[in-house]
């Protein structure tokens, strides 16, 4: 009979302490910097905001205070736990992750040891790194992987949300162009399509009519607030041809009804260059100055940039063979995978929050073997994460979406 590794660890100094922390800590913009993470969350955490103006005043013998009032407010981290459940079957696994160990014969006559916890790690722990870094920017509502109960709204979602954050739309002739139909196809209809090219995000919303996304199946979502890549038909219709939520998946979209009236907002090479002019005339000069302050794009501005940055060139040689450098006047911007379309946020990383609790009970990998227990030949695996975002300073944030 084959021998097994058992592993049912928790964080704690285990063989599996790594993957626990890869699996919340390593999502793309933690890595990066772009988040402040705060550990031992285990119940509601206050984040204390204190805010004041400062008055200068002529010099006095006898102390007066400036006579301002400090603001303070308080925000929360309310951690949320959830769980990754898998179970496979052992001979599917053998085949899977021992094949590249067996000698030549059947498959049965190999009888090794098999890592379980590699296993888990080089399966799923990439997935779930996407997974939580969706959940943490997008929230659970636009996070197709999370299905669990509790609410979890994200942290592009509650800064929209929010009073005091400087917002600013699309809306604007160069950015943005109204539709007169969308068909059962995802065919749009607009007075000019000249500024469009193939491969561009448009984000529709102001929808009147019918129009649902049934990409996913079901009686589908409705397309209000949804981003999809195009492909140009002519002068005056494109095709909405894949959700910008579906990269990973690439399923093409499909559609049920009709729209009459819509609002279609992007931003392309035709346009990326005024709309990261406007953004950056409008920044707080205090909070661009300081160093942990970032600039954050998803990544079709960021190709829009540099196909810009190309056409801009002159007289030189590699203009669209060379790399682009994602700065804009000194200013550095983040590309941001698997995030929000037509969206840029300007933000102090000492601003934006994220709560966990490694050592905690509720942190938790275990595989486990079940023959022994239930004679079902069969492997179980299960993670359990606690996790919660937030920010303090909503004045001090800068928000561009559709």
């Amino acid at each position: 009979m084959a021998q097994f590794t058992f592993t049912n660890n928790t964080y704690a100094g285990e063989a599996l302490a790594g993957f626990m922390a890869s699996t919340l800590l390593e999502a793309d913009s933690v890595k990066r910097g772009l988040l402040t993470v705060i550990n031992d969350v285990k119940s509601r955490k206050v984040i204390l905001d204190v805010d004041d103006d400062v008055v200068l005043q002529d010099p006095s013998g006898i102390f007066a205070d400036q006579g301002t009032t400090a603001l303070q407010n308080e925000s929360y981290l309310d951690p949320v736990v959830y769980e990754f459940m898998k179970q496979e079957q052992w001979d599917k696994l053998v085949q899977s992750w021992e094949a590249q160990s067996l000698k030549p014969g059947a498959f049965m006559d190999y009888e090794g040891v098999v890592d379980l916890s590699d296993f888990m790690v080089q399966r799923y722990l990439t997935k779930i790194q996407i997974a939580n870094e969706r959940l943490y920017w997008l929230g659970k509502s636009a996070t197709k992987e999370a299905t669990f109960t509790a609410s979890f709204a994200g942290l592009l979602p509650s800064i929209a949300a929010a009073s005091g954050v400087y917002k600013v739309g699309l809306g604007k002739p160069a950015t943005s162009m109204s539709a007169t139909a969308i068909d059962a196809t995802g065919v749009v209809t607009v007075s000019d399509t000249s500024t469009l090219a193939d491969g561009d995000v448009v984000t529709i919303t102001a929808v009147t009519g019918t129009s649902k996304d049934t990409t996913n199946g079901g009686s589908g979502i409705a397309i209000q607030g949804q981003s999809y890549f195009i492909q140009v038909l002519s002068s005056t219709t494109f095709k909405l041809t894949r959700n910008y939520n579906e990269i990973n998946t690439r399923k093409p979209a499909t559609f049920s009804g009709t729209a009459t009236a819509a609002t279609v907002s992007y931003i392309n090479a035709s346009n990326v260059l005024q709309v990261l002019g406007s953004v950056y005339a409008q920044l707080d000069p205090a909070d661009r100055a300081q160093e942990d302050f970032n600039l954050q794009i998803p990544l079709h501005v960021g190709y829009a940039y540099a196909q810009a940055q190309a056409s801009k060139a002159t007289n030189v040689l590699n203009a669209f063979t060379d790399p682009k450098k994602m700065d804009f006047l000194g200013v550095s911007l983040q590309l941001m995978n698997h995030w929000q379309a037509n969206t840029i946020l300007g933000a102090r990383s000492s601003n934006l929050f994220l709560g966990v609790d490694l050592l905690g009970d509720a942190s938790e990998l275990s595989t486990v073997y079940m023959k022994p227990y239930t004679n079902d030949d069969v492997v179980r695996m299960k993670a359990r994460m606690k996790a919660a975002v937030n920010f303090k300073f909503a004045n001090e944030i800068f928000y561009l979406s559709a």
